[in-house]
């Protein structure tokens, strides 16, 4: 059996060539503001068309409640009792909830939205306690007109409350859901089911107590690391209790502690859990709201935020004691540097070497989706490198999380040394850029409050690439035909900021963009005239520049037609794109905005080959083993491996098919 020998220098994947490591030190004293996290003030009241505002007009409490508390988000609740009997919410009200966000956009903060009909009980004939809340027929049609309001609002909301049923939407007293009942129910059940359809598909929901979670989803299951942040129900229903640490099992929010809590703490890894104390005896306060017992519940359950006013009697007892600050660093997540080991020198296009221990030292995960990138930055040059790694599993309560990731440079990154930060922005495009949005680590000397990043304390010394590259395994790069989107991307500009979860933003307001772009590393393998299909909306035109490049030269190019889309659309572009002349290889494939004054939003570039795609041709089968396969690296391979192999000295490609 003839086998090849090469050396294997010239295979290998190019990575760092030295590195440097730096400690971090921590700060665990500090109280500053983080996004989505922290105590809360409450605002908001009942509406009318005259009076349609919850937050707008309320600005002094919001300044009040970031200069004192350092809060970054608001429980606002929306008292729609004047349309309690009312099929249509009149269009100043409506359209004042996109105002009242808008205010908080300004603010720097994000919202707890809760909406409910009844701010208090009455007491009945015969002497029951009740609640005057809205049917189902209204309240459906109430949701139904909100629903592009809180769609289009999502950036600025945290989560929702289901609100709705009974007694400040507290679902115990009801005159239309079951009056004092304390679980799940058909009229209870529309509800949730109303809301989860409603409001947007990636901000959670907050059910007043386990049962109603539990009798929701027909089973005391607890949810795991594997269905969390998919979407699903059972990863979108959270818990918010109104009567935290109130005696034993907090005014009927546990009916079985012994279960309930650990299920609870579980839960909470993954959805949020927050409210207010309800201790109103100063008496009561010292004996159930102690120091001990509130910071160590809040760990246990893992608590992101409560109330800083009510109860007053307990939260001005937590300010004489010392609790109000430990819980004013520690509610919701707190991150802190460990050390970190970073590559010191790398060529464009090839690989930086990142070595990240960090820990949250908080009670609680983040839980909307947040992007993480190592930004490289040169004066006004800066260049973003997306992490694999996903903030929201940065366990609480001290747990260690490791980085450890190769990130490609792009090869249009100039020559020069650049210094490294840990950026956390929002995953809005609309508060991307906005540093209030971004999240500060709990380290001294690290951040930096003009960029919102936290300063590595390293550098990167970025060499220009004079060598041939390197072999590339073909897992690395894309095989065209393909789709190419967020999933696949290789690198973006340093101003490229994820739009809405699966879409780039390439276009903001008001602003010249021509210089955004993405990069996708493909493979051509079969050269000839392809199809383009893009995914996008375009609310003030597009067109793109899409180009192919090998070693930074363009090789060909395509420019889209320009295009007005106020809803996502699907278009098939009208002209082929020939790459019929190419080389088969590995390829860089760019998407640029091409207009200048446009704000594009892409989801997806599909290429599609258009002809029958070889097959037969470039399959090498292996005989009874007679020649052996080896892949670039030189490991051998056998028949059912798809890529490029040698065999004999030829390299060929093999598809895997039998």
């Amino acid at each position: 059996m003839k086998r090849l020998l090469f050396a294997m220098t010239a295979v290998c994947i190019a990575v760092a060539m030295s590195a440097a490591s730096v400690n971090y030190t921590a700060d665990n004293e500090t109280i500053f503001p983080n996004p989505e996290r922290g105590f809360i003030t409450m605002i908001g009241g009942s509406l009318t068309k005259s009076a349609p505002y919850g937050v707008k007009g309320q600005e002094s409490s919001l300044n009040k409640h970031a200069n004192n508390d350092k809060g970054s988000i608001v429980l606002v609740h929306y008292y729609l009792d004047h349309f309690r009997s009312t099929t249509t919410i009149p269009s100043e009200v409506l359209n004042a909830f996109d105002e009242d966000m808008q205010v908080l956009r300004e603010k720097g903060m994000k919202a707890i939205i809760r909406f409910s009909y009844a701010n208090g009980t009455y007491e009945k004939s015969g002497g029951e306690e009740s609640a005057r809340d809205a049917a189902w027929t209204y309240v459906k049609e109430h949701i139904a007109q909100y629903k592009s309001h809180w769609q289009a609002n999502a950036d600025v909301i945290f989560c929702f409350q289901a609100g709705i049923v009974g007694a400040w939407g507290e679902w115990y007293y009801s005159d239309n859901y079951g009056n004092q009942q304390s679980t799940m129910n058909d009229s209870r059940r529309q509800v949730v089911e109303a809301l989860l359809d409603a409001v947007p598909a990636d901000r959670m929901i907050q059910l007043r107590t386990p049962l109603f979670k539990t009798g929701y989803m027909g089973d005391t299951k607890a949810l795991t690391s594997e269905e969390a942040f998919t979407g699903t129900p059972r990863a979108r229903l959270g818990q918010h209790n109104d009567a935290f640490l109130y005696d034993y099992d907090n005014m009927g929010t546990y009916t079985d502690t012994a279960t309930q809590k650990p299920w609870l703490a579980q839960e909470t890894l993954y959805v949020p859990i927050g409210g207010e104390t309800d201790i109103t005896e100063l008496n009561k306060a010292k004996n159930w709201a102690t120091y001990e017992k509130t910071t160590a519940e809040m760990s246990r359950l893992h608590w992101t935020f409560i109330q800083s006013g009510y109860a007053e009697t307990t939260t001005n007892m937590w300010r004489e004691n010392g609790t109000f600050d430990e819980l004013n660093r520690k509610m919701g997540y707190r991150y802190q540097l460990v050390s970190g080991t970073y590559g010191s020198e790398v060529k464009q296009g090839e690989k930086l070497s990142v070595n990240i221990k960090l820990k949250n030292v908080g009670y609680a995960p983040l839980y909307n989706e947040r992007p993480a990138y190592i930004v490289l930055k040169n004066g006004s040059k800066t260049y973003s490198l997306k992490l694999a790694s996903d903030p929201r599993r940065w366990l609480p309560n001290g747990v260690e999380t490791v980085i450890n990731e190769q990130l490609a440079v792009p090869s249009t990154v100039p020559a020069g040394t650049y210094q490294l930060f840990l950026h956390l922005p929002d995953a809005y495009s609309k508060l991307a850029s906005d540093t209030r949005y971004s999240i500060r680590f709990a380290n001294t000397g690290v951040w930096e409050e003009t960029t919102g990043m936290n300063k590595l304390n390293a550098s990167v010394t970025i060499t220009e690439n004079g060598d041939p590259q390197p072999p590339t395994p073909v897992s690395d790069a894309v095989l065209l035909p393909a789709t190419l989107d967020k999933s696949n991307v290789t690198a973006y500009s340093d101003d490229m900021t994820w739009y809405n979860g699966s879409f780039f933003d390439f276009g903001p307001e008001d602003a010249e963009n021509l210089d955004r772009w993405a990069e996708w590393r493909v493979e051509l393998r079969y050269p000839g005239e392809y199809i383009i299909t893009e995914k996008g909306y375009y609310p003030n035109g597009h067109n793109y520049s899409i180009q192919l490049l090998d070693n930074s030269t363009e090789v060909s190019s395509y420019t889209t037609e320009e295009t007005w889309a106020q809803e996502e659309q699907t278009i098939t572009q009208d002209a082929k794109w020939n790459l019929a002349s190419i080389d088969k290889g590995i390829y860089t494939l760019r998407v640029q905005n091409a207009m200048e004054w446009g704000q594009p939003k892409l989801k997806s570039i599909t290429l599609q080959y258009d002809g029958e795609i070889p097959t037969g041709s470039e399959n090498i089968h292996l005989e009874n083993g007679t020649e052996q396969a080896y892949d670039l690296l030189g490991r051998p391979v056998d028949a059912s491996y798809k890529g490029i192999v040698i065999i004999n000295g030829r390299k060929t490609m093999q598809l895997g098919i039998y």
